[in-house]
């Protein structure tokens, strides 16, 4: 697949609908926040599970390279979050001790995986390593965004604390089957629908073993990459680490060419 530097109406057209859709994911959990009097934790992660979906309009861009510009636009609207216009509204996407210092270095770092991996999953060219970007953010999305709630619940009182962070059994738990659904459904999505797009079939036959196995490397690294993750930086290292692993497995199976 050769990317071409090329902007079409269509590109702009998609891209606006795209950046519609993350702003209105945080509108709601802004609102959600300040008028139902929902806990920030909620609202955090509510935008974490559904913000970085904004990935899933890249097969519709004529030029897929653009879609990275809306994660930059997300991060740039972070980076002024400490801002009086904006701080309010991204509060819907920090942690509670976050809000209290004024602080979305969480959220920021979520925002520069989310492009980063954008950059990586559509500047490529190569067909065979377009999905790997968008199967790490959706660990993040769904796995690291279900492993808190959860482990908050039903971890609370077992948890322990690794450099810096809370950790529990049911979290991790957690994180690697929402992890492992997410990355699934992003290899399904992006690697079997469209056309371009094919990697896992063959044929007419879908490459399930492939998927499943991709998944589950993926999963697990998350899981275990999040467990030693020093406090506050688990945005950047579980994506990225699994997205090697990935990789590098992809390889073995013969998925991924170079």
């Amino acid at each position: 697949m050769q990317v071409e530097f090329v902007i079409l109406p269509a590109d702009i057209v998609v891209f606006a609908i795209a950046a519609f859709y993350a702003v209105l994911v945080l509108t709601i959990g802004d609102l959600a926040r300040r008028k139902l009097n929902l806990d920030a934790e909620f609202t955090r992660k509510i935008v974490h599970l559904f913000a970085g979906g904004a990935v899933w309009s890249v097969p519709f861009f004529p030029h897929p390279w653009l879609a990275t510009f809306v994660g930059v636009l997300f991060a740039l609207m972070l980076s002024m979050a400490n801002t009086e216009r904006f701080g309010r509204f991204f509060a819907a996407m920090a942690r509670p001790e976050d809000v209290e210092n004024a602080s979305v270095r969480g959220p920021f770092w979520y925002a520069v995986s989310i492009t980063v991996l954008t950059a990586l999953f559509t500047f490529t060219g190569n067909e065979a390593i377009f999905f790997l970007g968008a199967a790490g953010i959706h660990i993040m999305m769904f796995g690291d965004g279900m492993s808190a709630p959860i482990g908050m619940k039903y971890g609370k009182n077992h948890t322990v604390v690794i450099f810096g962070s809370k950790r529990s059994l049911q979290g991790s738990l957690a994180l690697f089957v929402f992890g492992f659904i997410g990355a699934l459904f992003s290899l399904w999505y992006f690697g079997t629908l469209f056309t371009g797009y094919e990697v896992f079939v063959l044929g007419n036959v879908i490459l399930w073993n492939e998927m499943f196995i991709l998944a589950l490397v993926g999963a697990t690294t998350a899981t275990l990459v999040e467990l030693v993750s020093p406090k506050g930086t688990d945005n950047i290292t579980v994506p990225f680490i699994a997205c090697a692993i990935m990789f590098l497995v992809g390889m073995a199976l013969g998925v991924v060419v170079l």
